[in-house]
């Protein structure tokens, strides 16, 4: 007589296997929250580096003056939005708002998930213009700053000099 084997998995098996894994992603989740923390940082930091050099570059080239504000709708500057988007733009009429005629020559959607990006500058302005002639801030040396809700690691300050450099630091609070 021969006998017929099932293939298939005993329940005991299925719920050996469901734990196992069920712990596997409760170690794994921190570390992965922590590392897309991290390159949210990052990235923004990078990305910011890469808008000021760009804005220098064209308040030169369009012989004009650039703002750099914050923006949640992506087209108009509003204060202390930053954390939501912020635009690029030339300001032909020195006035530090988008008028029409003015063209927005960067749009950048921050999307933020694991912390906050806040700016803090020299002057009582909330954005920052680069002069036509040399491509200089105009009184707006300050600072970015990152602030992670995940941990500390991943804090970044972006911090602009009057001569239009950037260089990076790391707190270690906000």
């Amino acid at each position: 007589m021969f006998l017929k084997r099932k293939n298939g998995f005993t329940l005991f098996e299925l719920i050996v296997t469901i734990a196992v894994i069920g712990i596997i992603a409760v170690l794994a989740v921190p570390s992965f929250k922590n590392l897309m923390a991290s390159q949210e940082a990052k990235k923004n930091v990078q990305i910011l580096n890469s808008v000021i050099q760009l804005a220098k570059s064209q308040s030169v080239t369009h012989r004009t003056n650039t703002v750099l504000c914050s923006s949640a709708d992506g087209s108009s500057c509003q204060a202390n939005q930053w954390a939501t988007g912020y635009i690029l733009f030339l300001d032909r009429n020195k006035n530090g708002a988008v008028d029409s005629g003015e063209k927005v020559i960067q749009s950048e959607k921050t999307g933020l998930k694991y912390g906050t990006l806040t700016w803090a500058g020299s002057g009582s302005a909330a954005y920052l213009t680069f002069r036509k002639p040399n491509g200089l801030p105009i009184g707006s040396n300050g600072t970015f700053t990152y602030c992670s809700s995940v941990g500390s690691q991943n804090h970044y300050k972006v911090i602009l000099n009057d001569m239009g450099l950037t260089r990076q630091e790391r707190p270690s609070s906000c």
